[in-house]
């Protein structure tokens, strides 16, 4: 190979090195994570993507052109009709104005719009035809999320069976809609995005009670998905109830911006003086925690915030304090488009449900930890079977990313690695403690029924008469 040949080969192949520095170097400048397709090692686990995939409807480009959807095609097409007619109402035109102004409003945004999908998922569409698809798949997800209700599925012109699958289908990761084009489409509607993502969220709980929301900073979630991510994750809301209108004020002060900080909050709060040393459990589940004395109680204060655990070492028992988790058909396919997200490499969040999933897979092992979590409160089973339940956490844990390393080490990588870490410690010692231990086991031997303490009362009571007419047979006087 001449010399000309081998310099050629070498520039191309340093031009590939910086052709992909740059490329890293663009998607670290950007901000806001693109919509996008689930992370392709998990689109290739066929147990995971059924679960990612819609089953009735689609919003976005990434599934319009599949042919299985075109039930939810023809509904897109009624409620964006009726959303434009309502538009145009409220602006005295008819319904072809309203539609050409707020189709217009899209064509005149497009660049934009589409700098918020990745490229794979916007190629092969003319700037006209995605500008329609968008049109359409936003005004249509507005109207869905001002007028669902679970209790008046008539609204939407569906059967109820309909309305779940649907609400269902809103939340995967797929089928999400950048906040920017359903501000653009509501920004002269109506009703604020943030109403309209709770009242989604509560199947129509917000509208149906008269609720107002009032977001305490410039609070801004990505898209649905992101939004039902962030209600989970700290105490974001506030429910105040007003005496003169009997009006429900819900206050939202998550901002997705200072996440970071929450993070770094959420990892010290158990205190920066305690060292995170290298852990070795040697307890598997519930069920060993309950051998030593270690019960499982729900929280008092935050009870849904996933973020809120707590443990508690005393003399012969502990107590640990877990959030609440109602468990239904929804929750198999938001649990794992919730790792889907975390996972997606321009997502900037710090595994935040990918850390909490792997607490909690530490905790549950099968069907008789369910049990004992749901006899404690903790878990209310709508899902199927303890066994369903235990499965479905068994099968996150084979796909969370937080399990291969942060069960026993601490990285500021994750989100509340150390104070889990922390919590798994102070467990450890009170499960390896031998008198906490034998105490612990003697009570749940012993007095572990009413009738046992009651047996070992009339016992002792029989025991000290003895001793008292032994006494004074041998002293009368």
């Amino acid at each position: 190979m001449s010399e000309k040949l081998i310099d050629s080969l070498m520039e191309k192949r340093f031009a590939e090195l910086k052709e992909a520095q740059q490329m890293f170097e663009r998607k670290n400048q950007i901000l806001i994570p693109k919509i996008q397709r689930v992370p392709k090692f998990l689109r290739q686990n066929e147990r995971f993507y059924k679960y990612c995939s819609p089953k009735i409807i689609s919003f976005g480009p990434i599934h319009h052109r599949n042919k299985n959807l075109k039930v939810g095609d023809q509904y897109k097409l009624l409620w964006t009709s009726i959303f434009v007619a309502e538009y145009g109402n409220k602006f005295d035109q008819d319904a072809n104005e309203a539609c050409r102004l707020l189709l217009k409003k899209i064509e005149d945004n497009i660049e934009e719009l589409k700098n918020m999908f990745t490229e794979d998922v916007i190629e092969g569409y003319k700037d006209s035809d995605l500008a329609w698809i968008l049109f359409v798949d936003g005004c249509s997800l507005l109207y869905f999320m001002e007028n669902v209700d679970d209790r008046c599925p008539e609204a939407l012109n569906l059967k109820f069976d309909q309305l779940m699958y649907i609400w269902r289908d809103i939340m995967l990761l797929e089928n999400q809609l950048p906040t920017e084009l359903l501000e653009i489409l509501c920004k002269d509607w109506g009703p604020k995005l943030g109403f309209l993502f709770e009242n989604y969220q509560g199947l129509g709980e917000c509208k149906r009670n008269g609720m107002v929301v009032i977001p305490l900073e410039n609070s801004k979630p990505f898209h649905i998905l992101d939004s039902s991510r962030l209600m989970y994750l700290s105490s974001s809301q506030i429910t105040l109830n007003s005496k003169e209108n009997n009006q429900m004020v819900t206050q939202s002060k998550e901002n997705e911006h200072n996440q970071m900080e929450i993070n770094t909050i959420l990892n010290q709060d158990v205190g920066d003086e305690q060292e995170v040393d290298w852990n070795w459990n040697t307890y598997k589940s519930i069920r060993d925690l309950k051998t030593v004395g270690i019960r499982v109680t729900t929280n008092k204060t935050d009870e849904w915030t996933w973020s809120n655990i707590s443990f508690k070492s005393n003399w012969f028992s502990g107590e640990l304090r877990l959030p609440v988790f109602c468990f239904n058909d929804v929750t198999p396919y938001f649990f794992r488009n919730l790792i889907a997200y975390e996972m997606c490499p321009d997502v900037q969040y710090n595994y935040e449900c990918c850390s909490f999933f792997t607490f909690m897979d530490s905790l549950v092992d099968n069907a008789e930890d369910v049990k004992e979590l749901r006899s404690a409160g903790v878990f209310q089973n709508l899902l199927g079977s303890d066994e369903d339940l235990a499965k479905l956490f068994n099968e996150l844990g084979d796909d969370l990313p937080t399990k291969m390393y942060c069960n026993n080490s601490y990285t500021n990588a994750v989100a509340y690695s150390k104070k889990y870490i922390l919590i798994k410690l102070q467990i450890e010692k009170h499960y390896t403690n031998k008198w906490k231990t034998w105490l612990a086991q003697a009570y749940n031997t012993h007095f572990n029924t009413p009738w046992a303490m009651i047996a070992f009362l009339a016992a002792s009571l029989a025991l000290v008469l003895t001793f008292i007419q032994t006494w004074f047979a041998i002293h009368p006087k």
